[in-house]
């Protein structure tokens, strides 16, 4: 079937520039750089992180590929809301996925115009600053360029582009995928169309670039935003799982070995897992390598993720909320017996602090106790279910940070790469960090450890489940392990992690006006 793709990017410079006529490519006077200083600069990787992480507060271009993402997981059910793609019909018109497209490739197209900048000018553009200057500002914003337009690119491939096969061809066209900025219509309709294996090399590359580039940590004479910026640690954490996604096991390893044994004590899991969800100033918990900013109070808040949680902030708890835990994976983990007949929790989901700080039960209208909470929806309220709960925890409730990589997942990456490559004592040890923190003693008693010879597989495919519940982890997971993918509450078994019912369709305004041609 032949596919006539739309870059975004036409829409956005169009939008951006007020009309789609030549003429704007054909000004006597085109517009000039708008970054004279160091300083001005600055302003490139702000621009950038906003439109990829804020916006409406309805409208976020990462929140749109979160809700839709974790909806389609084996481990969640559904309540009645359709539109947020709990079926897997990717094909289908989807306002969400259509939106997060558009919004992307915008991030993408400054990323590309602020790159070029730096390349015409020999990868110098401020060849009268101090040394100190240019390494500290100059290559950092460089290094936030090429971070941006990497996660950018990672979050579009897994979205809308099909599972890396190792070994495979690849060559699938999956996505546009410019890296220069347009210099007129006719070129902003015909862009390179990349596939699965281009894709994938440009992330990893941009991901290298970015590690290469950033400093580990925020220093004094940085620009006081970049305190809240991604860093060396979190470049390296985003290679690890394009790696990881490319089924290349053993450097996502090395990656997570850098992050974790050589982080200079900055991250850790000494804190309780409530912790990295509960902050509302400029601070992170311990465990977080990379965080969203939202306790600035003048800001957009991510309001739509109250679809992923049990609380929907001041307003309480949440009527709206879809994802709750599947009954199946709520019997699997030992949590309950049977949610649809009785309201018994188990010793497992009791001792797990994870589990009493980060999710929310609510109890069959029939039987709850008082102060209990309830559901009044027909389709849950006479059963028990288990809800997310780690949006809007701080003192702020919706302006809350929200951290996007936490140390547990490294852990929990590393743990399975090293599981695969039959070191199963290094994977008890990594399994063993997190389920230890995630642990209360005073209910289930000492901390018997994971050996070599007990570990298992699904122990730590459960385990990653648990600790990374609600947080678009699930279907980027088991297509990493080029697993077969459960179909969970929607029926019997499975489907192939290379199945098109995981790659969402390009939005149909996307495939008006590319002159393009895709097989």
């Amino acid at each position: 079937m032949k596919k006539i793709l739309l870059y975004s990017l036409t829409l956005g410079l169009l939008l951006a520039s007020g009309g789609c006529s030549e003429e704007y490519f054909e000004l006597k006077r085109p517009p000039q750089t708008p970054w004279s200083t160091v300083e001005e600069f600055e302003r490139a990787p702000i621009g950038l992180y906003a439109s990829l992480f804020s916006g409406d507060s309805w409208n976020m271009a990462w929140v749109d590929v979160t809700i839709v993402k974790t909806s389609m997981g084996d481990d969640v059910d559904w309540v009645n809301n359709a539109e947020w793609g709990y079926w897997r019909k990717t094909k289908e018109f989807n306002k969400y996925t259509d939106k997060g497209f558009l919004l992307i490739y915008r991030a993408i197209a400054g990323a590309n115009n602020a790159l070029e900048f730096v390349e015409a000018n020999n990868g110098n553009p401020f060849p009268t600053e101090s040394e100190e200057n240019i390494q500290d500002n100059v290559d950092r914003i460089v290094g936030e360029l090429y971070f941006i337009r990497a996660y950018s690119y990672y979050l579009l491939e897994t979205t809308f582009g099909h599972a890396y096969v190792p070994g495979g061809a690849n060559n699938t066209e999956d996505i546009p995928m410019p890296t220069k900025y347009p210099k007129s219509v006719a070129e902003a309709k015909n862009p390179k169309i990349g596939t699965t294996q281009e894709v994938y090399d440009l992330i990893v590359a941009d991901f290298q670039k970015a590690k290469e580039l950033l400093p580990e940590k925020y220093e004094d004479n940085m620009h006081p935003s970049y305190q809240v910026r991604a860093t060396k640690f979190a470049a390296t954490a985003m290679l690890a799982r394009a790696y990881f996604q490319r089924g290349e096991y053993d450097k996502a390893k090395l990656e997570c070995d850098y992050i974790i044994d050589q982080n200079g004590g900055a991250y850790d899991l000494s804190e309780d897992p409530i912790a990295a969800f509960s902050k509302s100033a400029i601070e992170r918990a311990k465990e977080v390598v990379f965080y969203l900013p939202y306790y600035d109070e003048t800001g957009q808040a991510p309001m739509h993720l109250t679809v992923l949680n049990h609380s929907a902030g001041p307003w309480g708890q949440c009527g709206w909320v879809e994802t709750r835990m599947g009954n199946s994976t709520i019997k699997r983990l030992g949590w309950m017996t049977d949610p649809v007949t009785d309201t018994t929790l188990k010793v497992a989901a009791k001792r797990d602090k994870r589990f009493t700080q980060l999710f929310a039960v609510r109890y069959p209208v029939n039987k709850a106790k008082e102060g209990q909470a309830t559901d009044e929806r027909n389709e849950v309220k006479d059963i028990t279910t288990i809800w997310p709960y780690k949006y809007y925890r701080g003192g702020k409730e919706f302006n809350t940070n929200v951290p996007l990589i936490r140390l547990a997942e490294i852990y929990l990456t590393r743990s399975i790469c090293r599981f695969k490559a039959g070191d199963k004592s290094g994977a008890a040890e990594d399994l063993n960090v997190v389920r230890k923190r995630a642990w209360n003693t005073t209910v289930g008693g000492p901390y018997v450890e994971v050996t070599g010879a007990d570990i298992t597989e699904s122990m730590i495919h459960d385990e990653r489940l648990i600790e990374m519940f609600g947080e678009n982890d699930r279907i980027d997971y088991l297509r990493a392990l080029k697993m077969d993918i459960p179909k969970g509450e929607r029926g019997a078994g499975t489907d192939p992690y290379t199945s098109e019912d995981f790659v969402w369709a390009i939005p149909t305004r996307e495939l008006l006006y590319n002159e393009s041609i895709g097989q």
